[in-house]
């Protein structure tokens, strides 16, 4: 046996995986049940790379009894990064019994590996290796199907929690930054883009058995699983230390009436809006860079819920993006009166911006110029 880049590359991404796992499973981490699930799911991703290990190396036909073990494990990942969304996004997330429900697909799958494969004599087992058309998978393409469109089914739900969590964020927050859990949104939408190729390829080994190299498919897996688990690295160790999730109440405030763009609303929330301008206008609020509107509603000495449905369906806003364009009218007005030597930093912080790209993608949107240019027109 010989050992290839790729192979290196499949066991560097295994040694890293159980590295980052072993890390989450520390005492002073263990307690967060976001990094418990994290250390479950990259565990079930290193078996899934294991598998194309065993597979690439040749490993699989000399211990065919280890063959498909990967397979089984890896088919964990997919509810597992689901649950670990939900202890993200929800700071009173708990595991609860009911939740083994998302373990019937590894139940279902092994049930039916175990009576096509591991129960066979040892010469029907090393046959079904050396027909296979793709690592991991009985050369069944109904059962390849069924495997990938569950596991597309969980991350489109998941991607799907992630959009209404952001949508939420908008609702409550005036600093979004690292609050919408954007990174993990773009991780899967990624991760749903090579599963959709793998089904594909699936489809097609079927018909046409040399369209694509088996090795050529533990490469782009060994590529694939390499990125993983490194952006998982830089981004999912940062984020319980940087927001916790939404509470039980914040949770509940954001299940009310959608945002209605009519501009309709009633005496009682006209009149809420008038308070709310004069007290923009006077007190600038906006200014406080961690603003929420649970703050503000509390400075009108109003209900939460009632403030944010008058934002929402009487100024066809978010409470974001209503905070979002007192600071730009703000930082315009101090763009405009700025003293030689001022930076453009200097005025994000004044005008109650934290984050450099919010404000530069804000105030693009307001004025159709970035603030540079902004500042360097001509006088009106």
């Amino acid at each position: 046996m010989y050992v290839t880049l790729i192979d290196l590359l499949l066991a560097t991404s295994v040694v890293q995986s159980l590295g980052l796992a072993a890390f989450l499973l520390l005492p002073e981490t263990f307690r967060l049940v976001s990094n418990r699930l994290l250390a479950a799911s990259v565990l079930a991703f290193a078996a899934g790379l294991c598998e194309f290990f065993l597979y690439s190396t040749g490993a699989a036909l000399r211990y065919p009894n280890l063959a498909y073990l990967g397979t089984l494990v890896g088919l964990l990942q997919a509810s597992l990064l689901y649950l670990y969304a939900q202890s993200l996004m929800y700071r009173d997330f708990r595991l609860r019994p009911r939740h083994a429900v998302h373990t019937l697909l590894f139940w279902v799958v092994s049930a039916i590996f175990l009576v096509e494969y591991y129960l066979q004599p040892m010469d029907v087992k090393l046959q079904i290796l050396m027909v296979r058309d793709h690592p991991g998978v009985l050369n069944s393409p109904l059962l390849a199907t069924a495997i990938h469109l569950v596991f597309l089914g969980y991350l489109w739900a998941t991607i799907r929690s992630l959009g209404r969590f952001g949508t939420t964020v908008r609702q409550l927050f005036s600093n979004i930054e690292d609050k919408q859990l954007a990174w993990l949104r773009t991780l899967l939408i990624l991760y749903a883009i090579v599963w959709v190729i793998s089904l594909l390829y699936c489809l097609s080994a079927h018909v046409f058995k040399d369209l694509v190299s088996a090795r050529s498919v533990s490469a782009i897996a060994a590529v694939a699983g390499f990125l993983f688990v490194n952006y998982l690295v830089i981004h999912a160790l940062r984020q319980p230390a940087i927001f916790s999730g939404l509470s039980a109440e914040e949770a509940q405030l954001a299940r009310g009436p959608a945002k209605v763009r009519s501009g309709s609303v009633d005496e009682a929330d006209q009149a809420l809006l008038q308070r709310l301008a004069t007290h923009m206008a006077e007190a600038e609020p906006y200014l406080d860079a961690n603003l929420t509107v649970d703050q503000l509603a509390r400075q009108l000495g109003v209900a939460t819920r009632d403030l944010s449905r008058a934002i929402n369906e009487g100024l066809g806003r978010n409470f974001f993006e209503l905070v979002s364009d007192y600071r730009i009218a703000d930082a315009r007005r101090r763009l405009e009166a700025a003293e030689p030597g001022t930076t453009i930093l200097q005025v994000m912080y004044d005008s109650g911006f934290n984050s450099k790209s919010v404000f530069n993608t804000a105030f693009k949107k307001a004025t159709g110029m970035t603030p540079s240019a902004y500042r360097a027109r001509p006088a009106q």
